[in-house]
């Protein structure tokens, strides 16, 4: 350091030198001169501390340093740093005060000394474009201002500056010259009694992600933190700091934050965490959502290693670790899994199932909670355009989707970590739990919710049936309120789950539930009721068949009736899926059809009654097949007193109205009575008679609707020729009529073969009329002989008018009606009585035999069909054989044994050769009688 002698005049340049620096060297446009200039001013000030040229300039020194900090190049940024140190401690008190005042001004200004630009100012300097001149350099002081400021200590700002900014050149041997340890060991003394309230700051600082604040900062820190206890010691406070400032206004600050927390708590103890943890998740959560990205990356990087240091505390034994787990569940459980952004979600789950498989039996007090929230996160988290497609798809693709659905949920990360938490359960947790589910099965709107609910109570059931056993009526009632859900996935979960859980349950309440079932069944016209009654059966019989067979007089009774549902509007035509189950659960639950039936009589004919009396058409024709198909299996060992006790069923089914189905009930009536013929001879109590039961049939003979009445006649006919009753004159009223009603013809003898002669310009109901009356004359003549009488009276009467109905109708008809006229002849001349004993009325015989024999030409001679012809031959035999045998050729005029031997010469070129040898034959029997 320069000291000029005493009484020694000398030259003294310093104050031309200090003014061309002040004056003309510092304002001047070129970098390169300014940054020169300051080296020689601190420089100057170094070596001149105690000049009076130096002492009496300070402020403007200062000045002149501060219009230095702002330039772009770091060596002069350093070197003025430097120098505003140095001018600090050369001043007083007073001085000192005037100096910080002003720099703190600046710094927090941003005022600056205005260099002159012209146009060979280098503003940006070799990669440093993009980079404001003053921006980022100026940024890092007033960061230093501030915390000298948030210390009430101003004057700290010097030793903030002299600490930061300290250029490599600095630590060389001629930078040693310049005392910077000495400084910096002087700094720290004076800004002890601060490290409370620095330290905090310091530390989220060194992650800044401006780099000069970054380096600065670290500078300050590395020269003040020698003690590396001092974090621990300051844990708490830096703790507050940093999430304090996590959702600070400034993204710098919350970059920072983020960052200094993902330092902060990388392998630090649970104790020394554990009152912050509920805090930190929740803001991080917030800030995971930043708008801006490079802090919502920061936000992510420490969420990350939040949970890897949550997870490694669960894994510790004792209370800490349990205290852990009580305090992160209901954040992630309240704001993670339910957030809005998808990043949050996803964290939440992955951190839940790897906690689920780290803390064990310490999730036991939580599960009542964890898993309610985990299977409502199976629908919240799924993605919505499912549900958009689900609508829009078909009931097929509905139902394949729903599936895909439902089995993604069971797989999913969250459903992992339910089955997890089901390991540990115990009584004192399902108290709390089942009402939960309970809430959640009757709340729950999702289709994975539904569908992990149900498979929770499965895994119940299986694995602590005894503990369950106090809770599975409401879990049964809760499932039972949701199974008639419209999506078929989560009927079959549901039915799957009261399967398992009836095993666990009282009698008294699987009674409850099969009776509740089956007054769905009856009585509920959906077809969503009826599928879930049969797939809950169904799910009963297969994973519980020891409670249906104690359950067997409700449940199978139902299920022979469910056997016999009719296909829904989506099914094929014939079949029906749910029919298939309820056929399965009788079939596994009987010793066969005949022994089951006989077993459930009563029970399968009061189940069947209820369905008659159904308000449902529906239902009545599933009772009244269920009814016909217990007539069939039963026929042969039908007695008293179920005989009488399903004939009064099927009877009193007719009553009322026509209804699609109805049919049923005639045709197990005509079964029951051609099987139960001699029984029903016989008297006895509570059981119709043969006359009730034809006076029934009758009735509904008479119905308008011609469907129904041609399966009424087809009865009639089949009760009256088994039970050999004379209501002929009954069925003339019925039959007649429909006989003489203009039928299908064929136009001419040349073109008899032809099935059907319709108009081409008739549109299809006319044809579909056309159909009906056709089948309706066919039924009529069927039933015509069927019905046909063995009384002489009745014969007397009607015979003549019977042969020319049916003679009339073999000469222009279609050759289905000339198949349905000859097959009706057949009783007619079996049963005919003028054929069993001669010269009971020849001239009868004889106008019957004449009208018939010429009839016989039209179907004999037809070539088309050679059913027709067939069927005429056998005709033809019947005659010539009661002839016969009653010797009453006489009977049989010339002309028309003439007429019969011509056509049957038309079958002797017949393709079929059995017909050739038939025609052949009759031919000579008819030939050789006299």
């Amino acid at each position: 350091q320069y000291s000029p002698p005493h009484n020694v005049k000398s030259n003294d340049v310093v104050p031309w030198v200090l003014n061309s620096i002040l004056c003309r060297y510092i304002p001047s446009q070129n970098p390169h001169v300014r940054q020169a200039a300051c080296i020689w001013l601190l420089s100057l000030v170094k070596k001149l501390s105690q000049h009076k040229e130096i002492t009496s300039h300070l402020k403007e020194i200062q000045v002149a340093f501060i219009s230095v900090l702002s330039d772009p190049d770091e060596l002069s940024q350093d070197v003025a740093s430097k120098g505003l140190g140095l001018v600090y401690e050369m001043g007083g008190e007073a001085d000192q005060q005037e100096l910080v005042s002003t720099l703190v001004e600046t710094l927090m200004t941003g005022k600056r000394v205005r260099h002159a630009v012209s146009e060979d100012t280098e503003v940006f300097q070799g990669e440093g474009l993009g980079k404001t001149p003053d921006g980022h350099s100026l940024s890092t002081y007033k960061e230093l201002c501030s915390l000298a400021s948030d210390l009430n200590q101003p004057d700290l700002v010097y030793k903030f500056m002299n600490l930061a900014n300290h250029h490599a050149m600095w630590t060389s041997r001629k930078g040693a010259a310049f005392g910077f340890h000495m400084i910096a060991a002087k700094a720290g003394e004076q800004l002890a009694p601060f490290l409370p309230q620095l330290v905090p700051r310091l530390y989220r600082y060194q992650f800044d992600p401006n780099l000069s604040i970054r380096q600065a900062m670290t500078s300050i820190w590395d020269a003040l933190v020698t003690d590396k206890t001092l974090v621990d010691k300051y844990l708490k406070e830096i703790l507050q700091d940093v999430i304090s400032n996590l959702t600070n206004n400034t993204w710098r600050v919350r970059e920072s934050s983020c960052l200094a927390l993902n330092d902060l708590i990388r392998g630090r103890q649970a104790d020394d965490l554990i009152d912050h943890l509920a805090e930190m998740w929740e803001t991080l959560f917030r800030v995971l959502d930043d708008i801006k990205e490079s802090v919502r990356k920061a936000a992510d990087l420490t969420l990350k290693t939040l949970s890897k240091v949550c997870v490694r505390m669960c894994e510790s034994t004792g209370s800490a670790a349990q205290k852990t787990v009580a305090v992160m569940l209901p954040t992630l459980l309240e704001k993670g899994i339910v957030s809005n952004v998808s990043e949050v979600r996803s964290l939440s789950i992955q951190t839940l199932v790897k906690i689920s498989k780290t803390a064990g039996s310490r999730l036991k007090p939580h599960a009542s909670r964890l898993i309610p929230a985990l299977l409502e996160a199976l629908t919240t988290l799924e993605p919505q355009v499912l549900n958009y497609l689900s609508l829009r798809a078909t009931e097929q693709e509905k139902s394949a989707m729903d599936a895909a659905r439902l089995s993604a949920a069971k797989s999913s990360p969250m459903m992992e970590t339910v089955n997890m938490c089901l390991q540990h359960l115990d009584v004192s947790v399902l108290g709390e739990l089942v009402p939960r589910l309970c809430e959640l099965l009757k709340s729950g709107v999702g289709l994975g919710t539904k569908g992990g609910c149900a498979s929770v109570i499965v895994s119940l059931a299986v694995q602590c049936p005894q503990d369950i056993s106090p809770y599975s009526g409401k879990l049964m009632s809760a499932l039972m309120n949701g199974i008639h859900d419209r999506s078929t996935v989560v009927q079959k979960a549901f039915a799957f789950a009261l399967g398992h859980l009836v095993r666990t349950a009282k009698d008294s309440s699987v009674e409850k539930l099969l009776l509740k079932l089956s007054t769905w069944y009856l009585e509920k016209e959906e077809l969503v009721y009826k599928s879930s009654c049969a797939l809950t059966v169904h799910a009963i019989s297969h994973y519980s068949p020891d409670v249906l067979k104690a359950h067997a007089g409700v449940a199978l009774p139902l299920a022979f009736l469910g056997m016999h549902q009719g296909p829904g509007p989506d099914e094929e035509k014939g079949e029906s899926h749910d029919a298939t189950l309820w056929a399965e659960v009788w079939q596994e639950n009987v010793p066969g059809s005949f022994g089951g039936i006989r077993l459930y009589m009563t029970e399968l004919i009061a189940i069947t009654q209820k369905a008659l009396q159904s308000q449902s058409w529906k239902m009545k024709a599933q009772g009244a097949a269920a009814m016909a198909t217990v007539a069939k299996e039963q026929t042969g060992s039908l007695v008293a007193p179920h005989l009488g006790l399903v004939l009064t069923a099927l009877i009193h089914g007719l009553s009322g109205r026509t209804w699609a189905g109805k049919e049923e009930l005639l045709k197990a009536i005509a079964l029951v009575v051609s099987k139960c013929s001699t029984e029903l001879q016989k008297p006895c109590s509570g059981q119709p008679t043969i006359s009730e039961v034809v006076e029934a049939v009758l009735k509904e003979c008479r119905k308008e609707n011609l469907v129904y009445k041609m399966a009424a006649l087809r009865c009639a006919g089949d009760v009256l020729r088994s039970s050999q009753e004379d209501h002929f004159s009954d069925m003339t009223e019925i039959l007649f009529p429909l006989i003489r009603k203009s039928c299908p013809e064929s136009g001419g003898a040349s073109s008899r073969s032809l099935d059907e002669d319709h108009d081409d310009d008739s549109d299809d109901k006319g044809v579909k009329d056309k159909e009906l009356q056709t089948e309706a004359l066919l039924c009529a003549l069927e039933t015509l002989g069927k019905t046909w009488p063995r009384n002489p009276q009745t014969q007397a009467h009607f015979q003549s008018e019977v042969c020319g109905l049916m003679s009339g109708k073999l000469r222009l008809s279609t050759w289905k009606v000339q198949l349905a006229v000859l097959q009706a002849m057949k009783p007619y001349f079996q049963d005919l009585l003028l054929l069993e004993k001669a010269g009971e009325d020849s001239s009868a015989l004889s106008e019957i035999l004449t009208e018939t024999c010429a009839a016989l030409t039209y179907p004999l001679e037809n070539k088309s069909y050679s059913s027709v012809r067939t069927e005429a031959l056998s005709v033809v035999d019947l005659i010539v054989k009661r002839i016969g045998e009653s010797e009453q050729w006489e009977c049989m005029s010339v002309k028309s044994r003439e007429q019969l031997q011509r056509s049957l010469s038309t079958l002797q070129s017949d393709a079929r050769p059995a017909l050739r040898d038939k025609a052949q034959e009759l031919r000579r029997r008819i030939q050789s009688q006299p």
